[in-house]
């Protein structure tokens, strides 16, 4: 490495300034022959030297007369300068005639060497006027370990081969690698017999060759040979040429190529390869991150992640956690019972003394509060249910009620409760299904009128049977105490519920929950055994990755074995052979079981630019770019690929990338952008789109997000991607980037089209720095970053709640954007009965239950991919919560419990001695003071 000062004291000159001196430094050790390894470098334009590579020739000083560096396909080159003080060839930085704290400002896109930018350059030179080649160089990111870098790349490779496979796959069956290896080595059993029959007696042709042979009297006549003898008589042989079967023809040939184009798929695919322990990496990080924010229990009883892999340990563990569960499904399952057994399921109740008819109505405007005091459940106590209303507030009215035919307003004071204590099922089935959630959902934007007709037990002492005046003030209570509904009217329309008793009994099945005595501890077994199995499906994946890459490095070694045949050892090939068949490959029966086998093979190996580009190299360019390039088309593979989402136009989107690698052009990515659909939503990605502002201004975010449901566009995500390490650029860095990026810049952006004007649900930066959020999330949280309260200087509130994030992403840490599109999924667009985890909805049970205050929660279980979710809501102010065991709320891991901090208010929130966050990286984290109560979920 050296170190090039420049003088800035005078403008340039044709972009060049004056060099001062050169510090040489350290050599630089090669990685193989002829091919060097060098990180790039973060550079200043506040500084007057540059860091780069020089070029020293020991053995060819006084010789070489030029020195260039070029991408692998010759489009860009660099001619670099000498400089004889120190004998060194350095690429010359070139200058505008900007200048900035003293200094010019140099052109990063004229510089190929690795100072800003990343990826493979050739290196040559010229010698006695001849051009040669001298060197390949891999510049990599300072910022990145080499082994991401490189992931990075071949990544790119593995999500253009699945594009391709899932365009092929119509049907969408799935096409996995473990299909793609049972078929190619199908095709090469089919393949080996015919080559074994080939080999015994291969297909030869004869070719005029010059040999050296005795005179004969007899046989063909050779010219050349007689000549030989007259001029040169008495020889004991004499050259001459005859006619030999050699077996180097196009069909041989053809099998010999096709062997090691599948020789290079298997080996890119193997055990050994980057592409395998890419995909490793990335399970055993997401695994390592559900063990960590696992329950302690979890922990102490396995003591280490790696345990899980051991079949005895999972078993024992597993069958206690069972255990500890199996208590509480007895007893949810034993209050079930004994509500049946007493429940009423005539369609009309035996009448009950003192009670009288009467007809209320009311009007509800969203969700229901704390102040309602909602509940509907099955309890040890029977059947209940209760509702609470404020007349000052506008989402539950009581507008008035009759009784005797009379219409009465409940002037007498702001406040009542309905309530329904009855056996009778039909009664409770028609309020829930007025009052549930779902029903509370929907009359967000439209108020619904709510008319309910029944008897109701009369009040002791009342005015009339629902209000009484108390006793030391002049206000009446009413209490709308229904011991049967006959019917309630939503909008006019009567709620229909079955009469037949099966019907009946699946609702208190299923649908209404039940209040436990230990309600928390069930969730938290539950939790427990959930997280226990989650471990374990990701353990079973890894050990499907390596089943899959030991079956390519059997077929490596069985295609290297038929290599070593006399048929093939011999033959040379010097150029890549087109694969068409001739009329032997026809009507040869041995050579035609040859040509069907390559043709499938050649089908399979097509989808994959491994066998064309196996060194997968990318030219120089932009570390930012290929960064922003990868994530590009990681966020398109994880939809597609993990999370069940399905993308219009493979083919242009393949084409894209493929001008990118193959060619090195970034043209192909400009106006860039996606379509993918789930089922009623739609997603339309972009890349770089130009939005238009006001005053002529305009902005071009890296990644937007456009959702749209049933056809209606729902709201803008938006992530700008920054291509930081913080470690080295300060905290402050990562505070300025989300104040003027994610809030100032596109969290408040006001375009003036049509197309963009839509409400921007979320707004982040996505970084490379998995330092700054990694084992920090309570400082640096990467879903909210304003649960920093004091670093953001800023209170928590439900319009901010998830709004601004700053997630990382690289190849071995993939999971935080998968959590991350979850987070939009279920909290900014309430779709959360889907697991965004796999995609599926069909194997997804979900269970209603109740909180230990008697609030509602739901189980929700994927039995695809064992996930396992809560929707609850917080206790102070019934903000929603989702509570995963990946969770993007914040989590207290130091608590026992599955403990979230409400992202809208900082409910749950534990007590802290200093109540300031720490805002320096890398810190231990400050102890956490636990206390014994429990939250309300």
């Amino acid at each position: 490495m050296i170190k090039v000062w420049y003088n800035h004291s005078g403008k340039p000159q044709r972009e060049l300034l004056p060099i001062t001196s050169i510090n040489v430094g350290d050599k630089i050790a090669q990685k193989n022959k002829h091919e060097w390894v060098i990180p790039n470098h973060y550079r200043s334009q506040n500084e007057n030297f540059m860091r780069q590579i020089g070029i020293r020739f020991v053995d060819k000083e006084n010789n070489v007369t030029a020195l260039s560096i070029s991408s692998p396909d010759g489009n860009f080159r660099s001619e670099f300068v000498f400089y004889p003080k120190e004998n060194i060839w350095f690429e010359p930085t070139r200058f505008s005639n900007k200048k900035r704290k003293g200094y010019y400002l140099f052109e990063e896109s004229s510089i190929l060497t690795g100072l800003t930018n990343a990826g493979t350059a050739k290196l040559s030179y010229e010698e006695n006027c001849e051009c040669k080649d001298f060197a390949t160089i891999h510049f990599i990111p300072s910022s990145l370990p080499i082994e991401d870098y490189e992931e990075m790349i071949a990544d790119l490779y593995r999500i253009r081969e699945d594009i391709v496979r899932d365009d092929r796959n119509i049907a969408r069956v799935g096409i996995n690698p473990n299909k793609v290896v049972m078929e190619l080595q199908e095709q090469l059993r089919k393949l080996k017999i015919a080559i074994k029959q080939i080999n015994a007696s291969p297909n030869s042709t004869l070719k005029l060759q010059t040999t050296k042979k005795k005179p004969q009297n007899y046989g063909r006549f050779d010219l050349r040979m007689e000549i030989e003898q007259h001029i040169n008589p008495g020889k004991p042989s004499y050259r001459g040429r005859e006619l030999k079967p050699v077996v180097a023809t196009f069909e041989n040939m053809l099998i010999k190529q096709m062997l090691l184009d599948l020789v290079r798929y298997a080996t890119a695919m193997g055990s050994k390869e980057i592409t395998t322990k890419s995909l490793l990496n990335s399970m055993l990080n997401e695994r390592a991150v559900y063990f960590r924010k696992s329950d302690l229990e979890i922990q102490r009883l396995l003591g280490s992640v790696e345990k899980v892999e051991d079949k005895e340990t999972y078993k024992h563990v597993h069958n206690k956690l069972m255990e500890d569960m199996q208590q509480y499904l007895d007893e949810e399952n034993s209050i079930r019972k004994d509500i049946k057994v007493s429940a009423d399921y005539y369609k009309i109740p035996n009448p009950q003394s003192n009670t009288e008819y009467i007809e209320l109505i009311l009007e509800m405007n969203g969700l229901l509060t704390n102040n309602n005091q909602y509940y509907h459940r099955q309890s040890n106590q029977g059947l209940a249910a209760q509702l609470k209303y404020d007349r000052r507030q506008q989402h539950l009215k009581v507008r008035n009620y009759f009784i005797n035919n009379l219409s009465k307003i409940p002037n007498g004071s702001y406040f009542g409760t309905i309530q329904l204590s009855s056996e009778h099922v039909q009664s409770h089935m028609r309020f829930y299904k007025a009052f549930s959630e779902k029903a509370q959902q929907e009359s967000i934007n439209q108020p619904m009128s709510i008319k309910i007709c029944g008897m109701v037990r009369k009040q002791p002492f009342g005015v009339d049977a629902v209000s009484t005046p108390r006793q030391f003030d002049n206000y009446i209570d009413y209490t709308f105490d229904f011991v049967y509904i006959s019917n309630i009217l939503v909008d006019g329309i009567v709620i229909d519920i079955p009469s037949d008793k099966n019907s009946l009994l699946a609702f208190l099945d299923n649908e209404l929950p039940v209040m436990m005595n230990n309600a928390d501890q069930s969730e938290d077994s539950f939790m427990r055994l959930k997280q226990l199995e989650k471990l374990q499906s990701l353990t079973n994946q890894m050990e499907d990755i390596h089943n899959v890459s030991r079956k390519f490095d059997d077929l490596k070694e069985a295609a290297e074995e038929l290599l070593d045949l006399n048929l093939f050892s011999k033959l040379e090939l010097k150029e890549h052979l087109p694969i068409k068949p001739t009329q032997l490959f026809l009507h040869n029966p041995t050579y035609r079981v040859a040509w069907q086998a390559m043709q499938r093979i050649k089908y399979e190996l097509s989808a994959s630019l491994y066998v064309q580009q196996h060194q997968r190299q990318v030219s120089t360019g932009k570390v930012e770019y290929i960064f922003e390039v990868w994530t590009l088309y990681k966020i398109i593979h994880a939809l597609t690929k993990e999370m069940g989402w399905r993308l219009d136009g493979n083919k242009d989107v393949t084409a894209r990338l493929d001008q990118y690698m193959l060619e090195g052009t970034e043209k192909g990515l400009q106006n860039f952008s996606a379509t993918l659909h789930w089922q009623h939503w739609e997603l339309e990605l972009y890349y770089e789109p130009k939005i238009n502002l006001p005053f002529d201004n305009y902005l071009t975010p890296d990644f937007v997000f456009k959702f749209k449901r049933n056809g209606s566009t729902m709201g803008l995500v938006i992530l700008d991607a920054k291509y930081r390490n913080y470690e080295s650029q300060g905290i402050e860095k990562w505070v300025k980037d989300i104040n003027d990026i994610a809030i100032t810049k596109y969290g408040n952006m006001q375009p003036i089209e049509t197309k963009w004007q839509f409400p921007i649900m979320a707004s982040g930066i996505l970084h490379s720095d998995v330092k700054i959020s990694d084992n920090n999330e309570d400082k640096y949280n990467p879903y909210h970053v304003m649960y920093n309260e004091t670093l953001f200087n800023t209170n928590l509130s439900d319009e901010k709640a998830h709004k601004y994030g700053s997630i990382y992403m690289i190849p071995s840490k993939t999971y935080v954007f998968k959590n991350w599109f979850r987070l939009i999924m279920e909290y900014h667009l309430g779709d959360h009965k889907v697991c965004w985890n796999c995609g599926e909805t069909e194997e997804v049970q979900e269970r209603q239950l109740l909180t230990q205050y008697g609030y509602p929660k739901y189980y929700y279980m994927c039995q695809s991919c064992n996930e396992f979710w809560v929707k609850v809501h917080c206790r102070s102010n019934r903000h929603k919560i989702i509570k995963h065991m990946n969770n993007y709320h914040l989590q207290i891991e130091s608590r026992r419990k599955w403990w979230v901090i409400c992202p809208s208010c900082g409910d749950g929130r534990p007590a802290r001695q200093d109540k300031s966050f720490d805002t320096t990286l890398f810190k231990q984290d400050p102890e956490i003071i636990c206390f014994g109560e429990d939250v309300p979920w």
